[in-house]
């Protein structure tokens, strides 16, 4: 915290970063005459941040005479709230408390001053791409907040699950078929599976390279019924049950919906995936 002492390089007195008001203990730093009035009494609206409010003697004697204030000797007083460039290890440890596994590097700082405050880089701010990127925060002073931003590099190791081959669309995936790895990715890479379990006995949607970290969006779960099976259909309608055999006319796995033909009546009609093979619907056809 910056100490509230005269501020060598403007002549002005620091006011808290906190400060809403100039107050009579701020003035009574240069002016003892002030001591005679409670330490805490609010006289003008402290200035913003890095802006100085200059209070000249004609302006001091008329507050004097407003607090019954025997006036001193004319001066002019100056206030500030003391701003700087953000501190980079600040700015680092800031970060940190955000992505504590991750490797940071702070390659820039923005050069807009800020008052003392609460540092914060969240994470919402953070835009990211392989070579790097930014990563906006703010500084609160419990008035406002002061917008700051950095260049950054950052990157975590994790586990992916990848491709030991060229995978094609359509195969069912063998545990044979993948590997794991650990890999230096940003945060923002999106989601990748981590373990082969989670891959093992799916269906790629698109072709995969070998060496390609798996995402689980390019890969379906087994269907247990394919377009074309001839499936048993159970129909249910209350305590009544009926079988009877129809065409799926499209693929789905346990729990899925899908299409399905009445091969006598050329109805068509939805129904959920049981079981391989067995499909089920409640209500007539």
């Amino acid at each position: 915290m910056i100490p509230l002492a005269l501020f060598a390089l403007s002549g002005c007195l620091a006011l808290s970063p906190t400060a809403d008001h100039i107050r009579a203990s701020d003035l009574a730093a240069v002016l003892p005459e002030w001591d005679a009035l409670d330490a805490e009494t609010p006289l003008l609206p402290a200035p913003i941040p890095g802006v100085q409010r200059v209070l000249r003697s004609a302006e001091l004697r008329r507050l004097a005479v407003h607090w019954n204030i025997e006036p001193g000797a004319p001066r002019d007083v100056c206030f500030a709230i003391p701003v700087a460039a953000p501190d980079p290890e600040r700015v680092l440890a800031a970060m940190q408390r955000q992505l504590p596994d991750a490797r940071i590097e702070v390659l820039e700082t923005s050069r807009q001053p800020a008052p003392e405050g609460d540092l914060e880089f969240p994470l919402a701010g953070l835009h990211l791409a392989p070579t790097g990127g930014y990563w906006n925060g703010y500084v609160s002073n419990g008035r406002h907040r002061f917008a700051i931003w950095a260049r950054v590099k950052v990157a975590v190791s994790s586990r992916r699950v990848v491709a030991a081959r060229d995978l094609l669309p359509g195969r069912v995936l063998e545990p044979q078929d993948l590997r794991l790895e650990s890999r230096d990715d940003v945060p923002a890479a999106g989601s990748f599976l981590k373990d082969i379990a989670e891959a093992a006995g799916r269906i790629p949607r698109r072709p995969i390279s070998a060496g390609t970290a798996l995402r689980p969006e390019w890969l379906d779960t087994t269907k247990e019924v394919q377009r074309g099976d001839t499936v048993q259909v159970e129909v249910i309608r209350g305590a009544a049950h009926l079988r009877l055999d129809g065409v799926a006319l499209a693929g789905g796995a346990v729990g899925e919906t899908i299409a399905i033909e009445n091969p006598t009546s050329k109805r068509r009609f939805r129904a959920r995936v049981e079981a391989k093979g067995r499909v089920v619907v409640a209500g007539n056809l």
